[in-house]
């Protein structure tokens, strides 16, 4: 159950246009522009897995694009919507979700996605800007993977010392 979840959430991902390799180059980005280090791919690849391959994380993944489908179904005279529709301050609830993500890798990933959420730098902007389609949780969700990426690569460095 724990790999087909796994999978499944990685594949949902995909189907709603975020693929591994964009969690990749976000958090390259992140972390190049943040601490100006070079990477290493393989680290980097093993920290993006980590991340991935939670089960947790896969729960949350699911249940997020899940409510962005719903959010898409939902009958145009529905007030809540609406709000969807324009991620709309005050639902919140994209954000505790992503930040249910981060909270299993680090304080400092939580910080990093409060950042990355507020830039919207790279595809998270690009998701976030989408009018064809609902995706108040995946730009969060997608954040918040780049966060957790970031604090795990260095995690798997030895630990942040900047």
């Amino acid at each position: 159950m724990t790999q087909e979840l796994q999978e499944q959430a990685i594949a949902q991902l995909a189907k709603r246009g975020v693929e591994i390799e964009d969690i990749a180059e976000g958090t390259r980005n992140f972390l190049t522009d943040k601490y100006h280090d070079e990477l290493d791919e393989q680290t980097l690849t093993q920290a993006i897995s980590r991340v991935l391959h939670k089960d947790e994380v896969a729960d949350i993944i699911l249940t997020a694009l899940y409510l962005d489908e719903q959010a898409e179904t939902m009958p145009d005279d529905q007030p809540l919507k609406r709000r969807l529709q324009r991620d709309a301050n005050g639902h919140n609830v994209d954000e505790i979700l992503a930040i249910a993500i981060t909270q299993q890798f680090s304080a400092a990933a939580t910080v990093h996605y409060g950042l990355l959420d507020d830039l919207k730098p790279g595809l998270i902007g690009v998701i976030n800007d989408k009018t064809d389609s609902i995706n108040v949780y995946l730009d969060d969700i997608l954040a918040a993977l780049i966060a957790s990426a970031a604090m795990t690569y260095l995690e798997l460095l030895g630990g942040n010392n900047y």
